[in-house]
């Protein structure tokens, strides 16, 4: 398995996705219908892109020939390049719509078949609560989108693809750095907590100095698990709560758990709700290709599996079950 790639479905999926390629069939032709107008789109779009450098110089005698602007004024560069901007930026839309159609129909129907509901918009999702627990990097700008809501074994789960960044330096040498990529998930756990206990990865002592999680989230919190320990740190306003939540058999899921997920998995446990926060780098529900063909079956049983791997989460966890060694 390559880095950034799905881990291969569990047994649970196989279960969860039968009687899915009668589904698809559902889903077909309306497919079709958007694929029959995709090439018009690209041809259009493509043709506005190829006009931006032209709208440019249009903006440029536009202002020059309407104001007079002085000698060495720069109002004609800068309404050409706005110009030039907005005509590639409507190219581009233009050109992608079809993807964008395709793309929410699938996730929407998809997302129905495994008995989730879907929203391309996640401006609802709870994104407080992470910041709450102190679970996330410091960040500047936010994005949140496909926002998935259900029930996997009779536990309540809440997810959205995150996309956190930061500005960093100033002036011309400023940058910004993507801090954060991959889903948010909120899940009901077993345990009740009173206080808040946070797990994320060993990045060392001076690592996690730097990263102020002693100071945040409490005292740091020693386990009996060597393994756990050279994996996770644990830190918790709550020393004896801490330990009653991770009991060697949550441990061993939660290893199994980081094994199951590529990137850099956090977890923070706060009342009854568990907060699961796995920094894979990549987009969980991708829109289709800009040159992919829409009625490609396998493109809908890729969307299948990944929204099917949010049930992976309550299956290896074993969030349905009470966890009492």
């Amino acid at each position: 398995m390559t880095a950034g790639s799905p881990a291969s479905p569990s047994p649970g999926f196989a279960d969860r996705l039968a009687g899915f390629d009668d589904h698809w069939r559902s889903i077909e032709p309306e497919l079709k219908r958007i694929e029959a107008g995709r090439w018009y789109s690209l041809i259009g779009g493509g043709v506005l892109c190829a006009l931006s450098l032209p709208a440019f110089v249009l903006g440029i005698f536009a202002v020059e020939w309407l104001f007079e602007p002085s000698e060495g004024s720069d109002g004609g560069r800068i309404a050409g390049a706005l110009l030039a901007a907005g005509t590639f930026a409507v190219g581009g839309y233009v050109a992608r719509a079809p993807s964008r159609r395709a793309g929410l129909l699938i996730k929407e129907r998809v997302a129905r078949f495994l008995g989730f509901s879907y929203l391309e918009d996640a401006d609802d999702f709870p994104f407080d609560s992470f910041e709450a627990a102190d679970l996330l990097p410091s960040h500047t700008a936010k994005t949140l989108r496909d926002h998935l809501q259900g029930e996997v074994s009779g536990v309540p789960i809440v997810m959205c693809d995150a996309e956190l960044t930061e500005r960093r330096g100033s002036g011309k040498s400023s940058r910004t750095v993507t801090v954060f990529r991959g889903p948010l998930v909120i899940s009901a756990f077993p345990k009740r907590s009173v206080g808040r206990t946070i797990v994320v990865p060993d990045g060392g002592s001076i690592g996690n100095f730097f990263g102020g999680l002693g100071q945040k989230a409490g005292e740091r919190v020693r386990l009996e698990s060597p393994e756990f320990e050279r994996a996770f740190e644990v830190y918790s306003s709550d020393q004896v709560e801490a330990r009653y939540l991770l009991t060697p058999t949550t441990m061993e899921r939660l290893l199994d758990f980081r094994q199951r997920f590529d990137g850099k998995v956090r977890l923070a446990f706060t009342g009854r709700d568990l907060l699961i926060a796995i920094d894979d780098r990549r987009d969980w529900f991708p829109d289709p290709g800009l040159f992919q063909k829409l009625t490609d079956p396998a493109l809908v049983r890729e969307q299948a599996e990944e929204i099917a791997r949010i049930a992976e989460i309550v299956e290896t966890l074993k969030l349905n079950l009470e966890t009492r060694a």
